[in-house]
């Protein structure tokens, strides 16, 4: 008779080649180590039940969002299944994990506060943390600008203690789940939630809280890793050597899966059904009469939308050409002239970026582009307009802004661009001018000064942000 943990050992691959899975190059374990994955029939793991779109337990008690997606695939690369356990809180996961109820967490950060039952893997995703408030409320660069507000996160994240100890003042409540934080920001009783770009925008689109705006990303970030339980270290070493195995299309492949699915509320399907009956009905009476008129009206429509699109977007990222910025700064030279508001502009151009295309080439080279603009558009205010201003170089608008505040979020930008893992093995870095519009002075003058800027950057090193001094009074 097989044991349990044989036939485990027997059927886990069998069922990899039945969901038609890509062979997976076996994980380098010690003899130690493989010895140990050997004795182990599963692991057990705590998740945030209401993290999504990173974790989250789905009404039949399955774990969903992206870090199950690499659960799957670190399962299978080191050989053993990956059971759920069921809590109904962050906090209780992390009181499950002290107590070896779980053997690790989906994702863990490393604090002081974890250390005497938690130790982590390495990172393998990081994300800056932003602000959630009311749309008519300030950009916010960093919190001790307005640390007398009151802000909510969600109890037992590791952002609290990070937040705490970066400013000890800080008015931070805690709640139980990002829903419950938004409420608060939504009914005015706290002035901003913290928590990660995508984390705030799915549970935004999820929970119908759609006015609220991301007004500040902040300098510190989670660096998400594997949490492992100090009752069972091994399996630490293990799951590094899994997280290092997977490659950047495995990870790409994942975080494009969730980060691009848009939320669909209920619908009543008996009074749809009802209402397209009717519809039909009422088109097959107007059908014959009306079908050839409708089709050139449709045609004409859509070709009209694509021009209009392809007239202000740029073709390979899809952010705003040359033509809308051009179009946007002469509006806002107009505003300032009438409303006398300060804005500035900052012109972004990639080091280096023509040993990127001789060494990998320019498909690769249109990849890296889109992954700038990609992150760019996520870290930009709502009012502000970032586009494509020529080849590798990005001019981004920020209204009502004034040349240190635009400086302080380029630099922002700068390091987020370095700290990201592009599709090609090296550290991408960009240089960044700055410049402010002036009374009296032509759009064209400013663009000029942060062009000169954004040289000086060039000469000076590359990989930072120079500010353009203002003009000599004649």
């Amino acid at each position: 008779m097989y044991s349990t943990r044989k036939l485990i050992k027997i059927v886990w691959p069998i069922v990899g080649l039945l969901m038609m899975a890509p062979p997976l190059m076996a994980l380098p374990l010690t003899e130690s180590e493989q010895a140990f994955v050997d004795e182990l029939t599963s692991i057990r793991m705590c998740v945030d039940p209401d993290w999504l779109p990173y974790d989250g337990i789905d009404q039949q008690g399955r774990h969903i969002g992206i870090m199950s997606d690499f659960h799957r695939l670190w399962s299978k690369k080191i050989g053993i299944p990956v059971g759920l356990v069921v809590t109904h809180s962050w906090q209780q996961s992390l009181e499950f994990v002290q107590t070896a109820r779980c053997d690790i967490l989906s994702s863990a950060q490393d604090t002081p506060e974890r250390q005497h039952y938690l130790t982590v893997t390495q990172p393998f995703i990081f994300y800056p943390f932003a602000i959630a408030t009311q749309p008519g409320d300030q950009f916010v660069i960093n919190l001790e600008q307005i640390k007398e507000r009151k802000f909510v996160m969600v109890q037992g994240y590791a952002g609290v203690d990070m937040l705490r100890r970066a400013y000890p003042e800080l008015q931070l409540l805690t709640v139980d789940s990002p829903r419950e934080g938004l409420k608060l920001v939504e009914t005015g009783q706290a002035y901003g939630y913290i928590d990660t770009v995508p984390t705030i925008n799915y549970q935004m689109l999820r929970h119908g809280i759609s006015h609220l705006k991301i007004s500040g990303v902040l300098e510190q970030q989670y660096a998400m890793s594997v949490g492992i339980g100090r009752h069972i270290p091994e399996l630490g070493k293990i799951y590094d050597k899994a997280i290092a195995n997977t490659t950047e299309l495995e990870r790409q492949k994942i975080l494009k899966n969730w980060l691009s699915v848009e939320f669909q509320s209920p619908i009543n399907h008996t009074l749809f059904w009802q209402i397209i009956i009717a519809v039909l009905l009422l088109i097959g009476l107007l059908l014959y009469r009306f079908r050839v008129v409708h089709k050139h009206n449709q045609r004409l429509k859509h070709m009209n939308a694509e021009l209009a699109h392809m007239s202000q977007n740029d073709q390979l990222t899809g952010i705003a050409n040359r033509y809308l910025l051009h179009q946007r700064l002469h509006q806002e030279m107009n505003a300032k002239r009438v409303a006398h508001h300060s804005f500035s502009i900052m012109i972004m151009d990639v080091d280096n970026f023509k040993n990127i295309n001789d060494e990998y080439g320019h498909d690769i080279g249109d990849k890296v582009i889109q992954e700038i603009a990609t992150l760019l558009t996520a870290m930009i205010r709502e009012q502000d307009l970032v586009g494509r201003w020529g080849g590798e170089e990005f001019l981004i608008i920020c209204p009502q802004t004034s040349q240190h505040g635009t400086k302080q979020l380029a630099e922002q930008i700068r390091q987020q661009i370095q700290q990201h893992s592009f599709v090609v093995d090296t550290t991408m870095t960009v240089s960044i001018g700055v410049s402010e519009f002036l009374p009296g002075e032509d759009i064209n003058d400013c663009i000029k000064r942060a062009d000169e800027a954004l040289y000086q950057a060039k000469n000076a090193g590359r990989n930072q942000t120079i500010l353009a001094p203002l003009p000599a009074a004649n």
